[in-house]
């Protein structure tokens, strides 16, 4: 356990993590895998993993590998914080050494949780739809697209990810001014109704529903307008935010200990020098 705890190792595991994460990105450029890391981006992984992943098997091999450099991490932080870490609270400075204790468990937290929540609830990304269409949601709820209000050149909207980059300008494009009117039904009832805009998401029943963006249907004359939609549910999402705030809180209360606690020990070390 002192070996899976030591900073040699840390570093080691650091590194390797790294250099799996650099392939995982040289990966997703290739045409014949680009496709099964965008389902993997859209997707909760449980579903990619047990769909559409092993069409190219590459994609879901490098995941379960990264799973495993993050599951020895986590060992590692485990083995740190148990070995090294609780054995000091009663030596020293007890107050920076249960800060410093906290920010591990802490993080340990943040990760279990980042982990849960790809696994855990519904996600839907890169849903289209034109207005008049509807779509199926959890928990017998139906989304209908009543209206898209569009009043940019409609130009940008089909362009590559790349070109789109610059062309969406606040010249171009003005978020305030497109919009999408949607409506929520169970069966003949209606639930809610509303507008939804860019980066101001709807939440319904616990299910949150975003405007990602725009489209148009290729070779269609008079060009409609769609929208492009995420759907996202997870029961984790409000305890992992406050877990990952309570990590910066606490690691920014260690800094400033710290901060303040340096110079006076090194003082004392250098007074404390002469007399050995």
């Amino acid at each position: 356990m002192e070996r899976l705890s030591s900073l040699k190792f840390t570093l080691v595991c650091l590194f390797a993590l790294m250099i799996w994460l650099g392939l995982g990105v040289y990966m997703g450029q290739i045409r014949l895998l680009s496709s099964s890391f965008f389902d993997m981006n859209r997707m909760l992984i449980l579903d990619w993993l047990l769909g559409p992943a092993w069409e190219q098997p590459l994609a879901p091999l490098w995941f379960l590998g990264l799973c495993l450099g993050v599951g020895v991490m986590l060992l590692n932080l485990g083995c740190c914080t148990f070995t090294r870490l609780l054995p000091r609270l009663r030596a020293g400075n007890a107050l920076k050494g249960w800060l410093l204790t906290l920010v591990h468990l802490v993080m340990l937290v943040v990760l279990v949780g980042h982990g849960a929540e790809m696994a855990m609830g519904h996600k839907q990304e890169s849903l289209r739809m034109l207005p008049g269409q509807t779509l199926a949601l959890p928990e017998g709820l139906v989304l209908s697209l009543e209206s898209v209000h569009f009043v940019s050149d409609p130009s940008v909207i089909n362009l590559p990810y790349r070109q789109a980059r610059f062309a969406w300008t606040r010249d171009k494009f003005k978020p305030a001014e497109n919009w999408a009117e949607v409506v929520i039904r169970r069966g003949d009832q209606e639930v809610t109704r509303g507008t939804l805009h860019i980066l101001d998401p709807m939440d319904i029943q616990g299910l949150r529903l975003t405007l990602a963006g725009f489209f148009s249907p290729e070779n269609e004359k008079p060009a409609r307008v769609g929208v492009r939609l995420a759907l996202v549910k997870n029961p984790l999402t409000a305890l992992f935010f406050v877990a990952y705030g309570a990590w910066v809180v606490l690691y920014a209360a260690l800094a400033v200990l710290t901060w303040r606690s340096g110079p006076a020990n090194g003082a004392a070390r250098q007074t404390q020098a002469p007399a050995a």
